[in-house]
């Protein structure tokens, strides 16, 4: 066996002296801690913006094709249907999916309270999976590519604003080239997603209902709501998407679409890593700390190694295999209390949020093993590479001055 690994061995499971190990003791716990803390704080930030991202993914698309003008309201210029352009848009590798909609503004009137709303034609196959999960009470509508349906989705907090439930009839009117013109919708769902500046907003019914409001038959929409399977390659699909598309038309990405939203989002990026340094910086202090008390209290043991022929590579090697027995342990606490922590808030949701502020009634946790690898694989090079700038002044403990040190 190695001399340094073996000698390093017996020193780190058989140190007696009390001081030396509580101090041990105290760089463990500080590399657990610290290790706790950056796992949590990724899980966190990843989980909080992955939650915001589907939400808002989830009512408006990852990418829009819309109408080439300067209009930026809620109600987009028309644009006429195509299912040429639509079909080479999904034959694009990584586009999942492509739905046409079309929004219109109108008045929700229930002779008590009056309300306005964006409401937001969707086609009959509709991919239903985001609000799935949101749903609340009632059921999804249900749509026809033959006839009208006046089924509505409202968000739990107009419904309750307006106090309305499923199964009432709601009378809406629309303003259009001057006119008004009145219908009445059925309301058959009620979703809460947290996103309150969505849910306030947009409401959800039949494409064909919208789309006769503008002109008498359903040959127009507002746009198209592109879907892909990675959102790490927003930039290179949007492009790709823009050259399939009219002269007259343009591609626009959701971070264009709500800037604000995601430039908080990146903004909350920012503060994980200044935690995560934060604490890599707790971790190594807390270690060299201990590091040079360990040696400092194994001077004359230095100086004896070094008397009977002991290498400085293989004296420093000693102290370097102690530090390990230090780091690694810390990692396995601060794996075990991190990704057990998370996994109760995942499961259990002990910790909570005021929704209107956060957009979620509990915290998030995601944590991949990816960030896994990385916390634990990055906290342990950093820790030993600064365990060598103490251990390097073993080199300067000469074998007369230590044996005399006391």
């Amino acid at each position: 066996m190695d001399f340094s690994l073996f000698v390093g061995k017996r020193l780190a499971f058989s140190n007696h002296r009390s001081f030396t190990t509580v101090i041990i003791r105290l760089a463990i716990a500080g590399i657990g801690i610290s290790l706790t803390v950056m796992l949590l704080a990724v899980g966190i930030v990843k989980g909080f913006q992955n939650q915001i991202r589907e939400k808002v993914v989830g009512f408006e698309g990852h990418i829009q094709i819309r109408k080439l003008d300067m209009n930026q309201s809620s109600e987009l210029a028309m644009i006429d249907k195509d299912s040429v352009f639509s079909n080479a848009v999904l034959k694009i590798r990584g586009v999942s999916r492509i739905n046409a909609f079309c929004n219109k503004t109108g008045i929700i009137n229930t002779g008590s309270e009056i309300e306005g709303m964006l409401f937001k034609g969707v086609p009959s196959d509709y991919n239903w999976q985001f609000l799935t999960s949101y749903l609340k009470r009632g059921r999804l509508p249900v749509f026809s590519d033959t006839a009208d349906t006046y089924e509505l989705m409202l968000s739990s907090a107009i419904a309750d604003r307006i106090r309305v439930d499923t199964g009432q009839k709601i009378d809406v009117f629309f303003i259009h080239d001057g006119k008004v013109r009145q219908r009445r919708f059925k309301l058959v769902g009620i979703f809460n997603t947290g996103l309150g500046e969505f849910d306030r907003t947009v409401c959800f019914t039949d494409i064909r209902v919208i789309q006769r409001i503008y002109a008498t038959d359903y040959s127009q929409v507002s746009g198209y709501e592109v879907y892909i399977d990675d959102l790490t390659k927003l930039n290179s699909l949007s492009e790709k998407v823009d050259e399939q598309i009219p002269i007259n038309l343009r591609a626009e990405r959701v971070d264009d679409l709500h800037p604000v939203i995601f430039q908080w989002l990146e903004i909350v990026d920012s503060n994980a890593v200044i935690i995560i340094v934060l604490m890599t910086i707790v971790a190594v202090i807390n270690l060299i700390t201990a590091f040079l008390i360990l040696i400092l209290n194994r001077t004359r043991m230095i100086g004896i190694l070094k008397s009977l022929g002991a290498a400085n590579r293989q004296v420093v090697g000693i102290f370097l295999v102690n530090g390990l027995m230090m780091i690694i342990p810390g990692l396995l606490i601060g794996n075990v209390l991190g990704l057990g922590l998370a996994r109760l808030q995942q499961h259990f949701g002990i910790f909570t949020l005021p929704e209107e502020t956060y957009y979620m009634s509990v915290v998030p946790v995601e944590i991949s093993l990816h960030d896994i690898l990385f916390l634990n694989i990055g906290t342990l090079i950093i820790c030993f590479l600064m365990l060598l700038i103490p251990a390097l002044l073993v080199r300067r403990i000469t074998p007369v001055r230590a044996i005399r040190f006391n």
